[in-house]
């Protein structure tokens, strides 16, 4: 298992090539396809290159306990670690406060004969000639691909942030209630109301604790779920 300083050092040797002009959006979802390119280790003149898909679901205001422990669908450990890591930082707290959730589809491989940058560039050039598609382009340390994808990922959502926070704000959303966000209480609100069923009553017992507000609405829920057991 690698420790965390050669994570870190992944991040840091990590070149974002091309960043999209593109934000996430505030209020739908938004696809974003991604090229990580790493040179072939011990062979000359191969990379590899990485792309694929990852989907930015309508941001949701949660709270950090349900991130760090639910909102990195199918990254491997390493990216998991790294990503916990990133998120003690204050340059991060916005992620935390916005709540983008991302969920990284299957991904293609293949072989390319040349040097990184040339091939690094080109892809740039056609990503940057299809303004409609919203691409990214890395150059990253071969075994940690993903660390190098979260690096961007990290940093298109510092840029989308500001904007997604001043329309989460105009609604509202972000104001804070007993240290919960106005969101997060709507969004529970909702569930409790759509409750009719046990399946659902343990769907939502399982949002609670993963948002870390079990104890809050504990009486409430019992009540509830006493109809359906």
């Amino acid at each position: 298992m690698p420790s965390q300083n050669e994570l870190w050092y992944a991040a840091r040797m990590t070149r974002v090539v091309y960043r999209p002009p593109r934000l996430l959006e505030t209020f739908g979802e938004t696809v974003v396809q991604y090229y990580v390119l790493s040179e072939v280790p011990d062979v000359d003149e191969k990379v590899r290159m990485r792309r694929g898909v990852v989907r930015s679901a309508r941001p949701r205001v949660i709270t950090p306990h349900y991130f760090l422990h639910e909102a990195l669908d199918n990254f491997g450990e390493d990216a998991r670690r790294y990503f916990g890591d990133v998120l003690n930082r204050k340059d991060s707290m916005r992620i935390v406060q916005y709540g983008l959730r991302f969920e990284k589809e299957e991904h293609n491989e293949e072989l390319l004969g040349g040097m990184v940058d040339d091939i690094a560039e080109q892809v740039a050039k056609d990503a940057q000639d299809n303004l409609r598609e919203l691409r990214g382009v890395m150059v990253g340390p071969d075994p940690f691909w993903e660390v190098s994808l979260l690096v961007f990922l990290n940093e298109l959502v510092n840029r989308s942030g500001p904007r997604n926070a001043r329309e989460l704000a105009a609604r509202g959303l972000l104001d804070l209630e007993g240290g919960v966000p106005w969101a997060v209480r709507n969004e529970i609100r909702d569930d409790f109301a759509a409750v009719d069923s046990r399946d659902k009553a343990e769907a939502l017992g399982k949002k609670l604790r993963d948002y870390g507000v079990f104890d809050e609405y504990e009486d409430r829920f019992f009540d509830l779920y006493q109809k359906y057991r």
